[in-house]
């Protein structure tokens, strides 16, 4: 069984980068002005896989679409450095 200890290690760092990348890791609202990196003013809501989705009252639009899976699986194991 210890041969698939790198197989399921793999698969753990996956599913906790996945898990990771999906919380919000910050809100951001803007008023007047050019907004914010271009998107345009609004309430912005930023996911730590790279997403910014922009809340109009019900609407949801996506500004920015999530990073490659390996990208985030980077950016986890660098955050707590």
């Amino acid at each position: 069984m210890t041969q698939y200890i790198n197989e399921v290690e793999k698969q753990r760092l996956y599913l906790a980068a996945e898990d990771w990348g999906n919380k919000v890791s910050q809100i951001y609202s803007t008023k007047g002005g050019a907004g914010d990196l271009g998107f345009g003013m609004g309430m912005f809501v930023y996911y730590n896989n790279g997403a910014v989705h922009k809340l109009e009252g019900k609407k949801i639009s996506i500004c920015q679409v999530p990073n490659s899976i390996e990208q985030v699986i980077d950016d986890y194991e660098r955050k707590d450095v």
